[in-house]
């Protein structure tokens, strides 16, 4: 046989962190056969266990094969858990449904099989392609992916045709995030073959048939009582999460001639050009701006309530520059967001393409993030489990010795089933799974009690486990407004003194910058955007101008509040003056910076105004204008918790109109810059925050920080909160690339910091030296043996160094310093300018180390982290906090004790219910065990409702 017709397991991406492995499977009629032979001979009993387990259905039933032979696929997931999913195969005509060129345009190869079919199946809502000829599985995608910037701006800004529009339907399908809200009978069944209450039919069936009628009545009340309420809660929640994505509207789409037409939003497919109307609209699908300004509010996504504003996809040099959504997420739409308002571009409406719909798109990989939660795997539950094994072996021991015995005392044969069967409900006590689970019914009661929301009980016991906890810094352990404290201008290469009032500061580049450089946006008659944005212009007293729609005005305007304004030798009257925003450059996360070209209003010259991080601004501008104190200055401020951004500035040469502008790489305008000064922020830390860091430290329990701020502020921060002792020593480990020779491999660098939280300059215990032009790799003894929870008792929170380090160089240790990787997550309490990935990638490091991690954060930027953690408590009400398994309306981390100390409290209950059980029903088994040998069974002296009395009144209280 070839290779290609052997079975094998083909890996398909998922996403960038995610992959599944695929395995094929056809029907074989003989093992079918086979199998519901043994079904009827069992009663049915195989079909149940092929209920719980599809996965040996498939390989019970049908036989491994190639993918060109395949009826089924087999995955296995990131989590090792097995999955069995339908292949369906769909028939290409040219002259019906999507052309088999439409295909090609579309995937980008040709995937047709040799009978005409594209085959394709279905996984947790998203569509995978066969490719039979190279043997391979991949995601369809949109247009997130594979497509070239200036295709949005070319080949896609006309609009698909109404037939384009149709055929790409076919293989997308709807744009529909579908909830199924399964009926109640159908939730009934579903509820009713869990194992356990399969478990407990057979045992009620066992009583009944014993006479124990009372007994029986009981536990029957009592399963029937759950099954209620478990019916309940589930459709509850289904219907919760069915009305949040809930949507029907109607959307106006461009097509060919610029003809404009209003369609459904489930026919809108990747490549389509939407229409955005001026008064704003909730975005039902991704899509990339390609004319016009959008205001947005991305609470629904972020958490964050400011709105932000996007501008259009820009012009690239690079014709092969792909898109991507993270990278251009400024020039990006999401679904789930509200557009509040729009300002015209080129013509008089904003357009954008489609990119992804239906569960692709951001909002729909959320509600699938929900539907499809990652598992949590609890050691008590397993080892309840590996307990309930040893039971059921014990409960078989018991099964032959009643057999024997009622046979030598005569019995009949109905009463020797109904003996033995009745050792194994004696044995495996019923209630065992019922009882784990009061702990947390009534941790979750107390814990809404105290505005704690949870959507994961399981995760309450969890909670009762964590031994680190994460927190984000903004809006978490500080405030989440931001004051201005000051700004400090720098003129001929020094600083001037700071000054607290930049309202009397005299009218000029300075001033300009913090009046333009922004993208704050008139909402419901009110300033809104930013809160630095905020508060660097409402420090200006300067006037925000929207542009006029009625007299066709384009840009952005502010005016100073002087009456007269001085320009050189002449004088302007206010209206007479103003400053005209051309063009914004969104503020961008990877560049650290934002900036604007702007025009003052009687003046040729146009201006580039540029706002971000220091030392980026600084590495920008031209080094004469730089202080040569900078860097000093600079770690006063950020050592003393202070947020510290830089301004700057230069004029621009350009030819053509002022619409050219947009079209100007942003590199040639954020280059060769006159550094103006520093702009000096506050951010203070909660009243809350340092007792809750103190109170986790007495328990033993290590916090961390995870954040997007500098360095500096967040060491400064850990200090004042408690995480650093005073008497701690803080390391700073920095990624350096040499000079000295060819490897650009970077050495790891470790520095002690100073009690003014600034690094000393004096390396730790490195070996960074070169031996036969070869880098060593810094060589420290790995601590996690010394540290680890599973290990040793040593307390965790007592740890006396602390490493701090930042996003580039973590991913310079995992990339090349992997045997560095656990020593720096050990003994790493300050990560900072990390990205949201980056908190998701350490939470889960966290967890490979064994730990149990908590998170905090107010749900911007943390709603990943939050889905990973053990226990995620998000600060915001947002929908994004949907996917956290707590939620507390408490605005602070005093919500992390509670939910600590509930967790622990629940944990302790179903610890000990375990064991009173555990040990309840070996002590009823051996009881039953002497009754049998010494009168044929516990009936013959005690009667069922003696038994009732016995099992619900008498032994409990034992348990107290």
């Amino acid at each position: 046989m070839s290779t290609s017709s052997v079975a094998s397991w083909v890996t398909a991406e998922v996403d960038s962190n995610e992959n599944i492995e695929c395995c094929g499977y056809k029907k074989n009629p003989l093992k079918t056969a086979v199998c519901y032979v043994v079904a009827v001979l069992s009663l049915g009993f195989l079909f149940l266990v092929f209920y719980w387990k599809e996965d040996w259905r498939l390989k019970c039933m049908c036989a491994p094969c190639h993918l060109k032979e395949a009826d089924f696929v087999l995955i296995k997931d990131i989590y090792r858990r097995y999955h069995v999913c339908d292949i369906r195969r769909n028939l290409v005509k040219d002259n019906d449904g999507c052309s088999r060129e439409m295909l090609r345009t579309i995937l980008k190869k040709d995937v047709v099989d040799a009978d005409g079919n594209l085959r394709f199946f279905k996984f947790q809502k998203i569509f995978f392609i066969l490719d039979l000829a190279l043997h391979e599985i991949f995601r369809l995608r949109g247009l997130e992916s594979n497509t070239p910037c200036n295709a949005f701006l070319k080949q896609y800004a006309g609009g698909l045709s109404e037939s384009q529009s149709e055929q790409r339907q076919v293989i997308y399908g709807k744009n529909d995030i579908y909830v199924r809200v399964r009926s109640i009978p159908v939730l009934l069944v579903q509820e009713v073959l869990n194992p356990f209450y399969i478990f407990q039919i057979f045992s009620i069936a066992v009583w009944l048939a014993d006479e124990y009628i009372y007994y029986s009545a009981c536990i029957l009340i009592m399963s029937a009582i759950s099954i209620a309420i478990s019916l309940y809660t589930t459709r509850k929640q289904n219907l919760t999460l069915r009305s949040m994505v809930q949507s029907d509207t109607v959307v106006k789409v461009l097509r060919p001639n610029n003809k404009a037409v209003e369609v459904s939003e489930k026919v809108l497919v990747p490549g389509d050009v939407i229409i955005i109307p001026h008064h704003g609209c909730m975005m039902t699908c991704d899509a990339v701006l390609i004319s016009g300004n959008c205001i947005v509010n991305e609470s629904s996504l972020t958490g964050e309530s400011v709105p932000v504003t996007k501008t259009p996809l820009p012009h690239q040099g690079d014709c092969m520059t792909e898109y991507c959504p993270i990278e251009h997420k400024r020039h990006s739409l999401f679904c789930g967001t509200k557009v509040i308002q729009t300002r015209q571009g080129d013509t008089d409406e904003v357009r954008a393409v489609v990119v992804q719909t239906g569960f692709s798109t951001a909002k729909g990989s959320l509600v699938q993030a929900i539907m499809y939660p990652k598992p949590m795997e609890f050691r008590l539950y397993r080892d309840a489990l590996r307990f309930v094994g040893l039971l059921a072996v014990i409960a078989f021991v018991g099964l032959v010795y009643a057999i024997i015995m009622m046979t030598l005392k005569g019995a009949t044969v109905s009463r020797i089933i109904i003996r033995a069967l009745d050792i194994v409900t004696i044995a495996v006590p019923p209630a065992l799974p019922a009882a784990l689970t009061i702990g947390m019914v009534y941790a979750q009661i107390r814990l809404k009690a105290q505005q704690i929301f949870c959507i994961s009980p399981q995760r309450i016991n969890l909670s009762g486990t964590i031994d680190i906890f994460c927190f984000d810094k903004t809006g978490t352990l500080t405030e989440e407004g931001l004051d201005l404290l000051g700004v400090q201008m720098a003129e001929n290469g020094r600083f001037l003194p700071m000054t607290t009032s930049v309202s009397s500061l005299p009218i000029g580049p300075f001033t300009s910058t913090m009046a333009t450089c922004h993208s704050l946006a008139v909402v419901n008659d009110e300033l809104s955007g930013d809160p630095i944005d905020l508060k660097m212009f409402q420090a200006t007293d300067w006037t925000f101008k929207e542009p006029d729609r009625t007299s066709g005005e384009k840009f952005i305007k502010v005016e100073p509040p002087k009456d007269v304004i001085q320009m050189g030798d002449s004088y302007k009257e206010k209206g007479d003056y103003g400053i005209s925003v051309l063009h914004l450059f969104p503020f961008s996360s990877a560049l650290q910076r934002m900036s604007v070209i702007a025009q003052t209003e009687g003046d040729d010259r146009v201006v580039a105004y540029v706002k971000g991080s220091p030392e980026i601004i600084s590495s920008l501008s031209k080094p004469e204008t730089v202080p040569d104190n900078f860097q000093q200055v600079l770690s006063n401020y950020t050592q003393d918790g202070l947020r510290v951004l830089a301004l700057a500035w230069k004029p621009i040469q350009y030819e053509g109109t002022l619409d050219n502008l947009k079209n100007m790489q942003r590199k040639n305008v954020e280059e060769e810059l006159e550094f103006l000064g520093l702009m000096i922020l506050e951010n203070k830390l909660k009243p809350e925050t340092r007792p809750v860091i103190e109170e986790l430290n007495r328990a033993n329990i290590r916090t961390i920080m995870i954040t997007g701020d500098n360095l500096l502020t967040a060491m400064n921060v850990a200090c004042k909160s408690g995480m650093c002792g005073p008497d701690d020593t803080v390391i700073h480990i920095q990624a350096e690339t040499p000079e000295c020779c060819d490897d650009s491999t970077p050495i790891l660098t470790y520095k002690a910091v100073d009690k003014d939280h600034t690094p000393t300059g004096d390396q730790i215990e490195t070996k960074n030296y070169f031996k036969n032009n070869e880098k060593e790799a810094l060589e420290m003894k790995t601590i996690k043996d010394e540290v680890s929870p599973m290990l040793v008792n040593k307390p965790l929170a007592a740890c006396r160094t602390h490493y701090a380090i930042d996003g580039a160089t973590y991913d310079a240790i995992q990339q090349h310093h992997q045997d560095q990787l656990q020593n720096v997550i050990v003994k790493g309490t300050i990560f900072a300018r990390f990205s949201p990935n980056q908190k998701m990638s350490l939470v889960e490091e966290l967890q490979h180390l064994d730990y149990f991690v908590g998170m905090c954060g107010d749900g911007a930027n943390d709603c990943g982290a939050l889905k990973t953690a053990h226990a995620g408590i998000s600060l915001s009400e947002a929908e994004a906090s949907v996917a956290s398994p707590f939620t507390s309306k408490i605005p602070n981390i005093s919500c992390v004790p509670i939910l600590i100390r509930e967790g622990r409290a629940a944990l302790v209950t179903s610890f000990e219910m375990f064991k009173f059980l555990a040990m309840y029903g070996l002590i009823q088994f051996m009881s039953v065990m002497i009754l049998y040998s010494l009168a044929g069974g516990p009936s013959h002296c005690m009667g069922g409702f003696k038994w009732l009395i016995n099992h619900r009144l008498v032994r409990p209280p034992l348990h107290q």
